[in-house]
């Protein structure tokens, strides 16, 4: 007799689903699996007959076959032992199972009992795709919890328990009674900025807008405290995105916790073009995907190597990467916000106090960054020694209100420019021969400056301050240090 289940396994970034098909039937007893195990799929005989044993089952005597569909896709990992006792399951059941679209998950241990799998969110996600709503998986198994709004999960301890619900059709009908995973309140810290009340508003435009920044200053400045303190401004993720997230991190980081918090990432200056960008034999994510929906940190970024540096155009534009894996062409999300930081010249004093760099070495200091790198964020900021450290502007907890009323608007797409505030741009850039980019990065700035301030008309003020922000036509950072 035949019998099927579905399953789930992953490559990397590669999510499959996978119906395992069953054919039990008389002849010299002999254990098949076809359809390109590797060795361990093809180990799961031994799982699976044991696991039988122990919970009380019959095992077929017989001739049994199972085929891993589809056939061509090469399969790894044990994701699909439980799915495979399924199979068996129904083909030898009498009278017969019925048929359902549930997808088993889940490691068969020798005594029965279901094993837990690592990172799931990107099997869910592959499962919403494909619009099936039914998940069988451990019941120790940990999911994030958007996943009860999306699926019936079932949770069972040992194959004897899968089977009496397959028996009962029961297998759609058993929901866990508890979320999957507790929504834990984060202890968010306010980070402590003294003085700095510019940068607190330049930090809201950035958040509000996801606008990239590089940051220009002497050591000991705080350029590295603020680019820190963006993360605390920025609003928390949709379930959606943070389960697409949760589906990059888990790769690199199998125990990741659910979280709706943005991502950011400081990869140190030493890192490769391919641990930025990701790829390889396996597939692995780069740290510009693993900052998807996120923040990507460059502290000291003219410290990064050229091609490093150089490597992010396309990512900035597009927020993709494209490459090659395994003579496949492979996507990576990687729609980050860029933040990073920098000294003005090799000392880090040049406009900020004494330097002693020539001219030479700072132009050769800045050619580090290429021009179209330069040009493609859309502000640069030299940041002053605090002098009106007793100040208090407005605390981090209002600019983060702020943020997130202006996502809310920047989110409706109605805002529009006024008739001066048009002709304030277009009279600006051709006076400064801004290209086309700075053209549309200062109205997007506007955009942004109108909606953090409540405003869906952007008026001549929002583009005055854009531009000072941009400082569309400008040469290297290192013209304008402040002093």
């Amino acid at each position: 007799m035949l019998g099927d289940a579905l399953g789930a396994i992953r490559h990397g970034a590669d999510v499959h689903l996978v119906r395992v098909q069953a054919d039990v039937g008389p002849g010299f007893p002999r254990f098949t699996i076809v359809g390109l195990p590797d060795s361990s799929v093809s180990e799961a005989k031994a799982r699976v007959r044991s696991a039988f044993h122990h919970a009380g089952l019959p095992f077929p005597k017989g001739r049994i076959t199972l085929n891993l569909q589809p056939a061509s896709l090469k399969k790894q990992g044990s994701w699909l032992d439980l799915a495979m006792a399924v199979a068996i399951l129904r083909a030898s059941a009498t009278p017969p199972i019925p048929r359902d679209e549930t997808v088993f998950v889940g490691e068969l241990a020798l005594d029965g009992t279901i094993v837990p799998q690592q990172g799931l969110s990107a099997i869910g996600l592959r499962m919403r795709d494909e619009g099936l709503s039914s998940l069988c998986v451990s019941a120790d198994q940990s999911l994030p919890w958007p996943f009860d709004d999306m699926f019936q999960i079932s949770r069972t301890s040992n194959l004897a328990d899968v089977a009496v619900m397959l028996r009962q059709n029961q297998v759609r009908g058993v929901v866990s009674s508890s979320r999957s995973a507790k929504r834990v309140a984060e202890d968010r810290r306010a980070p402590l900025l003294c003085g700095h009340q510019v940068e607190q508003r330049l930090l809201a435009i950035c958040a509000a807008g996801r606008h990239s920044l590089l940051l220009v200053g002497s050591p000991g400045v705080g350029k590295t405290t603020l680019a820190d303190s963006l993360s605390y401004l920025l609003p928390d993720l949709t379930e959606e995105h943070a389960l697409e997230v949760a589906a990059w991190q888990e790769i690199t980081n199998p125990t990741y916790a659910f979280s709706l918090r943005p991502p950011v990432r400081r990869p140190h200056h030493s890192v490769s073009q391919r641990s930025l960008l990701g790829g390889g034999r396996f597939g692995m994510p780069g740290e510009a995907t693993l900052a998807h929906h996120g923040v990507l940190l460059l502290d000291e970024m003219l410290e990064f190597s050229h091609a490093v540096i150089n490597a992010l155009r396309e990512p900035m534009d597009t927020g993709v990467i494209e490459c090659t894996v395994n003579g496949k062409l492979t996507r990576f999300p990687a729609s980050f916000q860029l933040i990073a930081t920098a000294n003005p010249c090799p000392c880090g004093y040049r406009g900020y106090g004494d330097c002693s760099c020539a001219e030479l070495d700072v132009r050769r200091y800045w050619m580090r960054c290429p021009g179209p790198i330069l040009d493609r964020i859309d502000m640069v900021h030299h940041v002053n020694r605090q002098t009106n450290v007793g100040q208090r502007g407005d605390p981090l907890d209002t600019w983060a209100e702020k943020v997130r009323k202006a996502r809310t608007l920047l989110q409706g797409g109605s805002s529009v420019l006024t008739n001066d505030a048009k002709h304030l741009l277009w009279r600006t850039c051709e006076r400064l021969h801004a290209s086309e980019r700075d053209r549309a990065k200062v109205a997007a700035l506007a955009t942004t400056i109108a909606a953090l301030d409540g405003r869906q008309e952007v008026s001549s003020p929002d583009i005055e301050e854009a531009i000072a922000w941009r400082r569309p036509g400008s040469l290297s950072p290192s013209r304008n240090a402040a002093t």
